[in-house]
């Protein structure tokens, strides 16, 4: 071997490598928190976003981001989030791509809005999804399975059977070795935190990867050939709707998808790629893995997981009114009312309802209004009204709070069960002081209430059980054989009058102590009997 000497061979040196190989295969695969939207009656989406994350697999290079029309992207590094707002189709396809050495690297995601049926039942758990890999060195691309697996969605792995290896010489980790390196994919998808994979549902086996030549001993080897395309893998959805509860049966037929369009053909027995609107109240699912080295992948219809419900329509909700119109009727009749709302395809009448029976010299319009057939006058636009411009004996609503106006001066007839309350410091109906610092009134059948007795200044309550308080004088009420007990606790101030004091309790209950009034004067008595004081005139 010669000394480097000379430009040429300086530059050469100091160039980066141009090409290597690797026994590990080149892919870029994508992964999200989930593939769907889910809509609800209102429109809302959940989750708000999502983010898919591009993980590059033994290829480097700038990672380019696209999304279907209709949906815009943002990204960040590795990271590319779709927003719900910002997706205006039932479905989009994220890609990823990778160049490297002339060579493009594709992987895609599939993103689904599912929607809700309005006031449905509680759903089933959501479909946790993933993909499971095996891998396995042969001379030419294997045939067998790697059998049966249980795959769990909190780790995104096989975990039985235990360990590495897997049926018929396959594993989950890449094996050691020269041979050719080849993969086979699976779509996992189940409502519980695992799911069986049969040995039918793996993907074909695709070569991943292959050593290239060794040199001959004593000389440099020859240089290695083009690497092979890298793996494009896609998880694949598809949907029907059906009129039970019962799955309907899988496809039949072989499919293809196209990586670059995300594009299934060939779909039979009622699936498709995309959430039908029509065909009964309850939408299934399926899903299968993509997995080639061309543009394009065969799945054929043994790969398909069961099927498994996804949605179910809600309940339907009672309609709106409706104005209907009827000739041939030369007078009114409720029957036929009821009967001209059935025949036009509404069913039985509902509050507000209006229908007119009419001939060439009679009509006759009615509302239906709980269960009787009321004349309608004349049915004006509320926004055509002038102000102060109505006027009726009688106005049938709801509620009242069909209302929203101020009443103004209101000539009321009998009120029941009605419970008054005003002032920032009574917000509610309870029968109690405020406890915000407010003041106001409450007036019920439990009794009235003005002011607040815990701030200064008046107050004033008497209550349905005969008691009376305000400040510095309070009746507590009394009961058979026991007299009420009023208490005053402000000042006598140039009274002016008379008064007669009765006998107190102890002389009521036949006892020698206590007061009464007899003759001219007011007499206090001892335990004895004997008088202690009297008022008016001194014991002689």
């Amino acid at each position: 071997m010669t000394a480097i000497g000379g430009a040429r061979d300086t530059l050469l040196q100091a160039t980066a490598e141009r090409f290597s190989t690797t026994a590990d295969g080149k892919a870029i695969l994508l992964a999200g928190s989930t593939p769907v939207f889910r809509v609800n009656s209102a429109g809302a989406g959940a989750p708000g976003s999502i983010a898919i994350t591009a993980k590059p697999v033994n290829v480097v290079g700038d990672i380019v981001f696209s999304v279907s029309a209709g949906t815009q992207l943002t990204v960040n590094g590795n990271v590319a989030t779709v927003d719900f707002a910002s997706m205006t189709t039932d479905t989009a396809l994220v890609q990823a791509r990778i160049r490297e050495f002339g060579v493009d690297y594709v992987g895609n995601y599939m993103i689904s809005k599912v929607f809700d049926g309005i006031n449905g039942d509680t759903g089933l758990a959501g479909l946790n999804t993933g993909q499971a890999f095996a891998y396995k060195r042969a001379a030419a691309a294997p045939t067998d399975s790697p059998g049966d697996v249980i795959f769990t969605f909190a780790t995104a792995s096989i975990t039985t059977p235990a360990g590495n290896d897997l049926a018929n010489g396959w594993s989950k980790n890449i094996p050691a070795g020269t041979a050719p390196l080849y993969v086979r994919v699976a779509a996992a998808s189940s409502r519980n935190a695992t799911d069986n994979i049969v040995a039918n549902e793996w993907a074909g086996a695709v070569q991943l990867a292959k050593d290239g030549a060794a040199g001959a001993n004593g000389s440099n080897g020859a240089n290695g050939a083009n690497g092979v395309d890298g793996l494009n893998v896609a998880p694949v959805r598809i949907y029907q709707r059906g009129a039970t509860n019962i799955a309907p049966p899988l496809p039949s037929a072989a499919c293809t998808f196209t990586f670059a369009t995300g594009v299934l053909a060939g779909l039979n027995n009622g699936w498709s790629a995309q959430v039908p609107t029509a065909g009964g109240a309850y939408l299934f699912t399926s899903g299968a893995t993509a997995a080639s080295r061309g543009a394009t992948d065969d799945i054929p219809a043994s790969e398909w997981a069961a099927a498994a419900r996804l949605a179910a329509d809600g309940a339907t909700g009672q309609r709106g009114t409706v104005t209907v119109t009827a000739p041939g009727y030369s007078a009114w009749s409720d029957a036929s009312a009821v009967y001209e709302l059935g025949h036009a395809g509404y069913g039985a009448p509902i509050n507000r309802d209006v229908v007119t029976l009419y001939d060439a010299t009679h009509a006759v319009t009615k509302y239906f209004d709980n269960g009787e057939w009321l004349v309608l006058g004349t049915v004006l636009d509320g926004n055509l009204l002038v102000d102060g411009s109505v006027a009726a004996k009688a106005v049938s609503v709801d509620k009242l709070s069909a209302f929203s106006a101020d009443l103004g001066e209101v000539n009321a007839g009998d009120i029941y069960s009605a419970t008054l309350h005003g002032g920032a410091g009574y917000p509610t109906s309870d029968y109690s002081w405020p406890s915000n610092g407010g003041s106001g009134f409450h007036l019920s059948a439990q009794g009235l209430l003005i002011g607040n007795p815990r701030v200064p200044g008046g107050f004033f309550q008497m209550s349905s059980t005969g008691y009376f308080e305000m400040p510095g004088f309070t009746v507590t009420p009394g009961s058979v054989g026991v007299p009420s007990v009023a208490r005053f606790s402000g000042v006598l101030s140039g009274v002016v009058g008379s008064f007669q004091l009765i006998q107190s309790p102890n002389r009521l209950a036949g006892n020698n102590e206590g007061y009464d009034q007899a003759g001219t004067g007011i007499y206090f008595y001892n335990a004895d009997g004997s008088i202690a004081m009297a008022l008016g005139r001194w014991p002689r």
